[in-house]
């Protein structure tokens, strides 16, 4: 199967699943008890404008008609209004986005770098001292909830060390670079601000170095696990029969194909960070779209809801589409694998 074909499918594929989200989180939205407006406008609100407003959202509609009604203005880039900000869900999404998006790449970046060299370093220093913290040090950060690490960092290194800040994005004093992307540290970095840059770098490590945590570790383990296997592989033997110098045939021979499960699981690992990154939000103040999504869920928002899933749906999405395309390029032989099973 050519790699176009196979970019195809997986675009088909991904469209489907969508398509089978906004379905299932739009119904789970409007079954929920409770009456949304209500609770937006409160309980001293006269009853017309309740029904007034819920006639604007069409929730006097049936269910089928509603959902026909959200996805063609999605469809448009209209996720309608927010009940609680009054404002435009889509600008809300803008303001908050690229705050968890700065937040997770950072620490998708801080996961994929430590947790690989975690796992290299424990594998060239096996049943030593060092491969036996690294072993712990993984278990730990596995069986660890993010806000448990988030909650250390903040009284270690904000309280009792007082060496990082720990809220907010940007120290007190410092002007904010204009807003290109949104994130602080790139926008710093277009404007030539490295005032800036450095403050709001200081303020990103800590939240994600917490976020990072699990997924790092997890990324030492399965590193270490493959390259392991791969070790007593023939072809890694011939090249120590062939005296091949052990750095080289580390480097060169055997990371790359052991990197195939580590990519493969980064998709996983990265929906994970967007997820688990709501309680790092708050425990760091962080303005991130997380934080926005959980006020919407207890507030009962329901078109605030629904584009925070989908946003973080179709990033899924997208991100394993990416790592999809990643492993078949290290190894060939597993698009032939699904050629072949859909040819049966």
């Amino acid at each position: 199967m050519k790699l176009q074909t196979f970019i195809a499918r997986r675009l088909m594929l991904s469209i489907g699943v969508l398509l089978g989200l906004s379905i299932l989180i739009f119904i789970i939205a409007r079954v929920v008890p409770g009456d949304p407006v209500r609770l937006a406008l409160g309980a001293r609100a006269p009853q017309e404008v309740v029904q007034k407003v819920s006639r604007e959202m069409h929730l006097d509609k049936p269910l089928y008609m509603q959902y026909g009604i959200w996805l063609e203005s999605v469809l448009k880039g209209d996720f309608g209004m927010s009940l609680y900000t009054r404002r435009s869900v889509g600008h809300d999404i803008r303001a908050f986005l690229p705050a968890t998006f700065e937040l997770a790449i950072y620490a998708g970046a801080i996961m994929t770098v430590f947790g690989i060299l975690l796992g290299t370093l424990s594998v060239q220093k096996r049943n030593s001292w060092v491969d036996n913290i690294v072993r712990i040090i993984s278990y730990l950060g596995v069986v660890t909830p993010a806000f448990v690490f988030a909650v250390i960092f903040v009284l270690l290194f904000g309280y009792l060390l007082d060496v990082f800040p720990i809220s907010g994005r940007l120290a007190a004093g410092i002007k904010p670079p204009p807003v290109i992307t949104g994130m602080i540290t790139i926008d710093s970095l277009i404007t030539g601000n490295f005032r800036a840059f450095f403050s709001a770098l200081t303020h990103l490590l800590l939240p994600a170095l917490s976020l990072s945590m699990a997924g790092l570790s997890q990324q030492a383990r399965i590193a270490r696990s493959s390259m392991s296997d791969n070790l007593q592989k023939d072809y890694i033997l011939a090249h120590r029969a062939y005296g091949i110098p052990e750095r080289r045939i580390m480097f060169k021979y055997l990371l790359k194909p052991s990197l195939i499960p580590t990519v493969s699981i980064l998709g996983l690992d990265f929906a994970a960070l967007l997820s688990n990154a709501f309680l790092v939000e708050m425990v760091f103040n962080w303005p991130g779209l997380s934080r926005y999504g959980v006020a919407a869920i207890l507030r009962k928002d329901l078109n605030a809801v629904a584009a925070v899933v989908m946003i973080l749906g179709i990033t899924f999405v997208t991100v394993n589409i990416i790592v999809d395309i990643a492993v078949a390029y290290l190894d060939p032989r597993i698009r032939l694998r699904r050629d072949r099973t859909c040819a049966l």
